[in-house]
């Protein structure tokens, strides 16, 4: 088994395992930087820390590095109102005001034709 996670982990594959329960906090802490562990809809589960890919990104990733860079500016240059709109928006969805401008910046706010 270790051997076949060690193949999977080499090339990349993402391992993830459905536990009982969670650890105590200072297992869950001895294991820092090594394994993961959270809760997934209700589900304890482990995984292999998530790492870094490193500081090579490809060119398409770097392509769109200018325009998450402009719309990160952009929301300290909207007025109040206007973020506190993007803010009620937002409201129940699960993200932030600013969350909600990035998203609406970069790729619509609305992904379907509305009447």
């Amino acid at each position: 088994m270790a051997r076949e996670v060690s193949d999977l982990t080499a090339a990349g594959a993402s391992v993830m395992a459905k536990i009982r329960e969670l650890p105590s906090q200072g297992i869950i802490d001895g294991f820092k930087g090594t394994l993961d562990f959270y809760v997934c809809m209700g589900i304890p589960c482990v995984r292999l820390w998530p790492k870094s890919p490193g500081k090579l990104r490809s060119a398409p990733v770097q392509a769109q590095w200018p325009a998450w860079s402009y719309a990160a500016k952009e929301w300290s240059n909207l007025s109040p109102a206007v973020q506190d709109a993007y803010r009620t928006l937002a409201t129940s969805s699960g993200l932030s005001g600013r969350d909600m401008f990035t998203r609406s910046y970069l790729t619509g706010l609305y992904r379907y034709p509305t009447p």
